[in-house]
């Protein structure tokens, strides 16, 4: 029976080619891991511990278990792990995992709330009535709150944060979701709860039945293509620095063979030489450019004071001519302002949000520049605008 799991179809989507070496070709690397996965791993056991003791009423203290990480982070250290960002050292990412768990720690203790029935839970969920197909389930923490409501909980050490409707969307733990609806008989709702850890901040999400059906489905189909698939490209992207697969990939194939030159050989290779001659030359253009713009920009600036100055709005050259014009434009509250916010609470009461789509900046704009609403209407919206003065110039044959 295949199994499938969230990291196995997470990889056949971003490179094909990636999903061809590690699970059909199964071809063994030199660098086993990178720097933020070796986090991830010994932040997770360090979690692991922490409420595997707590099962059996032993509460670590936060000392005890920043030297259990440090102590797991030591013994399991290899040379060859992969630091792409060079900038930073394994000692900077191995003190980031002790702010993380320090962090968890203070937000959680005496991590007393619900019972812990699963931790780095190992099981399969069926996906198929006939058994063919089964998916992964691995859960760091899976929690009883009481009352039918269970929890399922995931640790992150990433360094970018989710938004809600990427959560909402997160195949992972819906899956997880899945198998905690068919594994409990009390059940009535499943919580799932992301921290990330890196930000100290935890979000969540729910699922329906109809929304677990639907990605059953989709996911049966995501098999079906892996399994018919006989073309495997690779696919060029941001995320090819953190492949332990990249000293192989066709893709990247220059780079790998220049780096393995002797200096002579390396600096005399046209591949090289070609790319550097193309950056020194783009570095001169966006130097030019940016030295032109601003130059433009006083000349502009110039224009603009002589014909303000002299009352007039064409300055005729040897062979050309511009057209300067004033024109004025709305200019409303930023983001996350409290202006904005009373602007938004007063277009509520007027009962006119909903004819700016729910606050959209630009049809106010325009219907408070043209004046399409009653007099009294504008009067109260008055003070949350003011007009800017613009100048378009247009460039002409003489």
């Amino acid at each position: 029976m295949p199994s499938f799991s969230h990291s196995k179809i997470g990889t056949f989507e971003a490179c094909k080619l990636q999903y061809k070496f590690a699970y059909i070709d199964k071809i063994k690397v030199e660098a086993e891991d990178t720097i933020e996965t070796y986090l991830g791993s010994r932040a997770h056991e360090a979690l692991e511990k922490l409420y595997r003791d707590k099962r059996f009423e032993k509460l670590m203290t936060l000392d005890e278990l920043l030297v259990y990480y440090n102590k797991i982070w030591e013994e399991n250290w290899k040379d060859s792990i992969i630091i792409v960002k060079k900038d930073y050292t394994a000692d900077n990412y191995r003190k980031m995992g002790e702010r993380m768990l320090t962090d968890y720690y203070d937000r959680h203790k005496p991590f007393d709330k619900g019972r812990i029935i699963g931790l780095e839970t190992q099981d399969f969920l069926p996906l198929d009535e006939q058994g063919r197909y089964k998916f992964h389930i691995r859960i760091d923490r899976l929690m009883d709150m009481g009352e039918g409501l269970y929890e399922v909980h995931d640790y992150k050490t990433g360094s970018s944060l989710s938004n809600q409707k990427e959560l909402d969307k997160d195949r992972q733990l819906a899956m997880y979701s899945q198998w905690v609806r068919q594994n409990f008989k009390d059940f009535k709702k499943v919580r799932l709860v992301w921290h990330f850890l890196a930000f100290d901040k935890e979000m969540d999400s729910y699922r329906t039945k109809e929304e677990l059906e639907n990605l059953r489905e989709k996911t049966l189909s995501q098999i079906a293509e892996i399994e018919s698939t006989e073309n495997f490209p690779a696919n060029v992207s941001w995320l090819c620095d953190w492949c332990l697969y990249k000293p192989i990939c066709p893709k990247w194939k220059h780079e790998v063979e220049l780096e393995e030159k002797p200096e002579n050989e390396y600096l005399n290779d046209p591949g090289l030489k070609l790319v550097d001659a193309y950056v020194k030359l783009k570095e001169k253009i966006d130097a030019y450019r940016k030295e032109a713009e601003e130059e433009l920009d006083k000349i502009r600036e110039a224009l603009i004071a002589f014909c303000e100055k002299e009352g007039v709005q064409v300055v005729a050259g040897s062979e050309n001519k511009i057209s300067v014009k004033t024109y004025e434009t709305i200019k409303l509250p930023g983001k996350n302002t409290k202006e904005r916010a009373e602007l938004i609470e007063t277009l509520k009461k007027l009962g006119r949000l909903e004819d700016v789509s729910s606050f959209n900046t630009y049809a106010l704009a325009k219907i408070l520049d043209k004046k399409e609403w009653d007099k009294g209407e504008l009067e109260q919206l008055e003070r949350f605008w003011t007009a800017e003065k613009n100048y378009r110039l247009t460039v002409s044959k003489k």
